[in-house]
């Protein structure tokens, strides 16, 4: 018990610091001629993809899925909330709603799908 503990407790500070640094990340675009390609918002969505699989394979329990979601979610809801100033960090356009609603989706795979864990797979003996 005290292992999943520990596991659940380094999801979410991992889930918090990808939250935040994926929130503040994916505006970042890069000009190609008249174009411009924003490839922090697809860095942000392929981490989070990447992280929460990643526990749900390696783990292989859906509850410090759940905790490593949370810990990506809740920044991201909160930097979306109105600021004292009026300001908001997530706005309200195309790449806001995608790095809002994209994590949510990926975390309600990640822990309803039966993924197996790696820890779980027995090793074969020949």
């Amino acid at each position: 018990m005290q292992n999943r503990a520990g596991e659940a407790v380094l999801a979410l500070v991992v889930g918090l610091l990808f939250g935040v640094v994926g929130t503040f990340g994916h505006r970042s675009v890069i000009g190609i001629g008249a174009a411009n390609l924003p490839w922090g918002l697809v860095v942000a969505v392929l981490g989070a993809a990447c992280f929460l699989l990643g526990i749900r394979l390696y783990t292989g329990s859906r509850l410090v899925t759940l905790v490593g979601a949370v810990g990506l979610l809740v920044p991201i809801f909160l930097f979306s909330l109105e600021g004292p100033g009026g300001s908001v960090v997530i706005a309200q356009d195309v790449p806001g709603r995608v790095w809002a609603y994209a994590p949510i989706v990926i975390a309600l795979v990640a822990v309803a799908s039966p993924l197996p864990g790696v820890r779980g797979r027995a090793s074969r003996t020949e």
